[in-house]
Order: structure tokens, then C-alpha cells, then sequence
């Protein structure tokens, strides 16, 4: 775990310089995971690489010619915390530049098959939270909360 941990700060430069200068263009997923038993209470990561004084939400990068935003939204569900997700809905997309590429962001949200949590190298700590104080929180990234918001606004079922 602290090797990949070590080896992705020492990528991540080199990765950036690439991102500024070719500007590719990348496409990532995001999903709000709701608890099986009390759709208030969310799903929040925070990740082992990158801002890690953010909680997040699961998600990824994909190849849309090798899977769809669902299937690879779901498949980074499983990887990273290793929970299955049922009823998942597109809440959103957004285009960010932010890091010197040009991402597109499909944002899911969905219901938690299992409670049973298990972290990849990743996910350094998980919590079930309600979304109201979630939202609240200022350590919470824009992209978790701008989820939260839409999904709830839209009252999800």
C-alpha cells in the first residue's frame, strides 16, 4: 500500500506536466453511494493520494471506448471500497480543466447493496454520514457536495 502510495507522488508531477502541455482529453466517474437501510446517510471517502484533508465520494477514470460512465462508475465502487450498488442513476456531468487536462465528469448516484466495506490501497478511511451534515462540512470536495445537492434536490428514489 505505501509503495503505490510512493509511487503515484512520484508520478504525479511528470503526469502534470504531460496534462499542461498535450492537454488530453479524459473521462472520470463519481457516485454517491446511499446506505441500503437510510437513504439520509451517505457514503464519504478520503483518498490515500491528492488532497487527503478531503472527504470525497467513489470514482475514477474510464476509457468510454472500453466501458460506459455506468459500468466503470460501478466497477470503481468495487474496487476502491468493494461494494456492489443497486438502482444507479446519472445526477450530472461537468468539464473541468482544473488540472491541466480536459476531464469530463459523469456524476452517479445509487443505493448500497452491502454494508460490508473493504478499502483498497486508495481509501484511507470511509464514513456513512447524513448528507444534511455532510453537507455542511467545509472539509467536503465541491464535487462530493455539488452531488449531494443535486441528488437530493431531485429527491432520489
Amino acid at each position: 500500500m505505501k509503495l503505490k502510495k510512493y509511487l503515484y507522488a512520484a508520478i504525479m508531477p511528470f503526469r502534470r506536466w504531460y496534462w499542461n502541455i498535450f492537454k488530453p482529453k479524459t473521462f472520470g466517474v463519481k457516485i454517491l453511494i446511499m446506505h441500503s437501510q437510510n437513504q439520509n446517510e451517505i457514503l464519504l471517502v478520503r483518498p490515500t493520494y491528492g488532497n487527503q484533508t478531503l472527504w470525497n465520494i467513489p470514482g475514477g477514470g474510464y476509457n468510454p471506448k472500453k466501458e460506459t460512465a455506468l459500468v466503470a462508475a460501478l466497477r470503481e465502487t468495487k474496487e476502491e471500497i468493494g461494494v456492489d450498488v443497486s438502482g444507479a442513476k446519472q445526477v450530472g456531468e461537468y468539464q473541468t480543466s482544473g488540472e491541466g487536462k480536459h476531464d469530463t465528469v459523469t456524476l452517479f448516484a445509487g443505493k448500497a447493496i452491502t454494508a460490508d466495506l473493504v478499502l483498497n490501497s486508495e481509501i484511507a478511511e470511509v464514513v456513512w454520514q447524513d448528507y444534511k451534515i455532510a453537507l455542511n462540512r467545509s472539509d467536503v470536495a465541491r464535487v462530493a457536495r455539488r452531488t449531494i445537492e443535486v441528488t437530493f434536490s431531485n429527491k432520489y428514489s
